[in-house]
């Protein structure tokens, strides 16, 4: 079959710009690859693209490759001639040939002739298109951010010189996938027609197959290179050196020694938690009988967990402490559904049944320590008491900071005007340290030991609350590799009413959960992470009638980042903007 040269030759000069027509994004913006040495049929090709594709359009001229197109295949290279692409419709890879062309079907030749009349054997422009489009929808299967999901995907062949007959070249290479002469002034309309055509064929799987591949095809093909750390890596490092750093903290642990009756001041990360574990574990070794509490439930759960293979140690926080020393489970009492009546029995009734069964069971313990003991109330001490045979000289170590002190009707802590002070931030890079010192003032009487660290970043709200948070993640997960289980996202409301648990459709392909779950981003509150730490914090929705609370939260909620820190808002405490 051999199909001939038009009789004009190709047009390549641009098109009149009589009027402002919103253009395709061109890759390169400067125009096709090779510039002078381009081939007058691809240089058309991006000229009539570029006018007749609109700005939602996405092509890149001279795309390589280095993948597979199916598994188990050898790993191979190629190049692209356009990939041509649209977040709703998916991606379509055309080859470009000008001059003639044939095909021998006894040989599977194929040549092109060009306007001498000379011919040139080439690779099958169709396998080509085919194989590359397939190989760079499984090159974006590989990002960081893919999912099970996939978007529609096709292929094409432009002969922008003849006119190819109904049946096509081959079952493969069919009319149907070859933009000929006919299209030659309509070339943008026959490039979505046929990638609806293929919609049929290789539709988009999945309720929401472009949320990810879009961002892994513009970084696939539009992000810049250079040669950088991830962050991913950037955070272990600086992890690991702030744990070599974090030892000489417990050198205080020798002058507590000698001490029975201490307390313990120290902003956040200057290891309060870190050493009440320690001090809990000596007390035990030396064979005490210990008592560990705290005000969060998170963090007494990583109490309990940290000492769990130490004996004569009791770790949990102070509620879950009354229900278990108390045997409330067993005994069918219950909180109350009513929100004043339960809040009537976290902070009064709960004490009461504490203090009566230490009374009726003698239960007794040698050594109190307490962690956020700015928090705790007076008749909760009360209680605690209950549970030694002399409280005035029973050994009690109460480590506090009075800046996220989240109860104004908490009793002041014993003995807190001859307390120690923790004066060096282990935890916070000195990045994080320096933003906490513009929120809360006590943290510039910390020195920071730690690492540089990453600066913090501050996203605006823009557009949308979910598109911004998309944007970090992508930043994070994407390009940085960071895993989602190294990342919490604090809320200054409750996890369950946060705008990213209620908009998490729209997060794809980004996971985000209130529980714990591979693979998922943690939703947690700022309070109720108290205590806490996570490598990576994107903290979130302070509120904005409320300054002073803000505040507080802000400053708990961003000191619980040990590497890098996001805030998502629209200024920053202290009236800053991103």
């Amino acid at each position: 079959m051999r199909l001939w040269l038009s009789q004009s030759p190709l047009d390549v000069r641009p098109l009149r710009r009589d009027a402002p027509v919103p253009m395709a994004r061109m890759i390169p913006a400067t125009g096709p690859r090779g510039g002078a040495r381009c081939p007058p049929a691809e240089a058309w090709v991006y000229d009539r693209l570029a006018r007749g594709l609109d700005e939602r359009w996405t092509v890149v001229h001279g795309a390589p490759w280095v993948g597979r197109a199916r598994p188990g295949e050898p790993l191979r290279d190629g190049e692209a001639t356009f990939v041509v692409a649209h977040p709703l419709h998916g991606l379509l890879v055309l080859e470009v040939q000008g001059g003639g062309l044939r095909f021998e079907p006894s040989s599977g030749t194929w040549t092109r002739t060009d306007a001498t009349g000379s011919l040139d054997v080439i690779p099958d422009p169709y396998r080509t298109a085919s194989h590359a489009a397939e190989a760079i929808v499984a090159k974006l299967g590989e990002h960081p951010l893919a999912s099970a999901l996939r978007p529609t995907f096709g292929h094409g062949v432009v002969l922008p010189d003849i006119q190819v007959p109904g049946r096509g070249f081959a079952p493969h290479a069919s009319a149907e996938i070859t933009l000929d002469l006919r299209q030659r002034d309509k070339l943008a309309d026959g490039v979505v027609a046929l990638l609806k055509r293929w919609g049929k064929d290789h539709p988009a799987l999945g309720l929401d197959p472009n949320s990810w591949w879009w961002r892994a095809f513009e970084d696939l093909f539009l992000a810049p290179r250079d040669a950088r750390v991830l962050l991913r890596d950037r955070i272990h490092a600086d992890r690991e050196r702030m744990i070599e750093l974090s030892e000489p903290q417990l050198r205080i642990l020798d002058m507590l020694a000698r001490r029975r009756r201490q307390a313990v001041h120290g902003t956040a990360g200057t290891g309060k938690t870190l050493l009440a574990i320690r001090k809990a574990e000596l007390l035990a070794r030396q064979g005490q009988r210990v008592l560990l509490t705290c005000y969060n439930k998170a963090l007494g759960h990583h109490l309990r967990d940290a000492l769990a293979h130490v004996p004569n140690v009791k770790a949990l926080h102070f509620h879950e402490l009354c229900f278990d020393l108390a045997d409330l489970q067993r005994r069918g009492i219950e909180v109350p559904t009513d929100p004043r009546a339960a809040q009537q029995f976290y902070d009064v009734e709960l004490a009461e049944h504490l203090a009566h069964a230490a009374k009726e069971r003698g239960i007794t313990f040698d050594a109190l320590v307490v962690d956020e003991a700015q928090d705790f109330l007076p008749n909760w001490w009360r209680a605690l008491d209950a549970l030694f045979v002399d409280p005035q000289r029973s050994i009690r170590y109460s480590f506090f900071d009075q800046a996220q002190r989240l109860r104004a009707d908490a009793a002041p802590v014993e003995g807190a005007d001859e307390a120690v002070e923790l004066v060096v931030n282990w935890r916070n890079t000195r990045a994080i340290h320096e933003h906490l010192t513009q929120v809360e003032p006590r943290m510039r009487a910390a020195d920071c030991a730690a690492p540089p660290g990453l600066p913090v970043e501050v996203e605006p709200l823009t557009p949308t609350y979910a598109k911004a948070l998309v944007r970090v993640l992508t930043r994070l997960c994407g390009q940085g590799a960071v895993k989602p289980e190294e990342i919490v996202l604090l809320t200054g409301r409750a996890p369950a009413r946060s705008r990213a648990v209620r908009e998490a459709a729209h997060l794809l392909p980004f996971r985000v959960t209130t529980a714990d779950e591979p693979g998922a981003i943690r939703v947690r509150g700022v309070q109720a992470f108290k205590g806490m730490e996570a490598p990576v914090v994107v903290l979130t929705e302070l509120p904005d009638d409320m300054p002073e609370r803000a505040r507080q939260l802000h400053y708990i909620g961003a000191s619980r980042a040990t590497s890098h820190l996001v805030v998502l808002a629209d200024a920053v405490i202290g009236g800053g903007a991103p």
